[in-house]
């Protein structure tokens, strides 16, 4: 245990050495996406043997590389990085935003020379895919005016827009950059391609839109200002139409249940009559059956009063 602490040490040691004697001018900017992978290569000139690779991070070690196996020092990178090409390229996985930072090497070999780079690595989000929503000006004789707009459906940062045209079969070229760009076609150039191209350093995604369906079909897709009024209520149609169906179920249901509270209430109120009838029925019943015995109670009262 003593050993290999003795061994790290010893290698930070020689790490911090050679970034101080020889600390390159130049940091290479690398940019990674998440859940991706970034190669950080190294530009090896020497034609020796390599002894030792050193990978620091921050200035704190990270792994070494030394008989053809890799010591990850660093537990937050187990099972995430990998050496290829006899260690010339560190191969970080999985990348995270966290693993971004500057990274150091320094590579030791037999005749006792060394190298050293270091690489600035920026991790990114991949770039979401973007849609394009066109809003037409107002009607100027056969030129075709519209405004396109290019986005993507969540907030994200660092983003930039391009727009590249091109004209039936030609090649792409650049138009304009921004999120939105305004055109106006004449006739003969109504046929025309446009392409978003939406990016960040490490990523980037497009779309793209022919003009040519919509310019030459103003009835459906173009007109004046004002019909954008019309494609609200459009809209607005199937709605109030929604709302209408979904308020006459709603007063069908509150009358089904109004229709069987009135029938609840009503026969209770039958059953109470029903019990006020047998009762009273009971009743006289039972007078008729006391009637009798009451009679000739009566009359052995007056029959005892006579003997006496």
């Amino acid at each position: 245990m003593l050993g290999r602490i003795i061994q790290t040490l010893c290698i930070l040691l020689t790490a911090v050495l050679a970034f101080l004697q020889g600390k390159p001018d130049v940091h290479l900017q690398v940019h990674g996406i998440t859940n991706r992978s970034v190669d950080l290569i190294l530009q090896i000139n020497r034609t020796g043997h390599i002894q030792e690779i050193y990978w620091t991070l921050q200035s704190r070690i990270l792994a070494v590389f030394q008989n053809n196996l890799l010591d990850i020092k660093n537990k937050d990178y187990d099972n995430r990085l990998e050496i290829l090409d006899y260690g010339s390229i560190l191969r970080i996985n999985n990348l995270r935003k966290e693993d971004g930072g500057i990274y150091h090497v320094t590579v030791q070999y037999t005749d006792r020379n060394q190298d050293s780079a270091s690489y600035i690595l920026t991790v990114y989000d991949p770039v979401p895919p973007p849609s394009i929503q066109i809003g037409w000006e107002e009607d100027t004789g056969e030129r075709c005016n519209v405004t396109l707009h290019c986005s993507v459906p969540s907030q994200t940062s660092h983003l930039s827009y391009t727009w590249k045209s091109r004209h039936q079969d030609s090649t792409y070229q650049l138009y304009s950059n921004g999120s939105s760009i305004q055109i106006s076609l004449p006739p003969d150039h109504q046929d025309m391609e446009l392409l978003c191209i939406v990016q960040n350093p490490a990523d980037q995604k497009n779309v793209s839109i022919n003009t040519q369906r919509d310019c030459s079909h103003p009835d459906t897709f173009r007109g004046s200002k004002g019909d954008g009024r019309h494609y609200y209520m459009l809209l607005l149609i199937p709605l109030a139409a929604l709302v209408v169906i979904s308020g006459l179920f709603l007063l069908k249901l509150y009358k089904k249940k109004e229709k069987a509270a009135n029938q609840r209430r009503r026969e209770s109120k039958e059953m109470q009559e029903i019990h006020y009838a047998d009762l009273a029925l009971e009743t006289k019943s039972c007078e008729r059956r006391a009637g009798p015995k009451n009679e000739e109670h009566n009359k052995e009262t007056v029959y005892s009063a006579v003997v006496s």
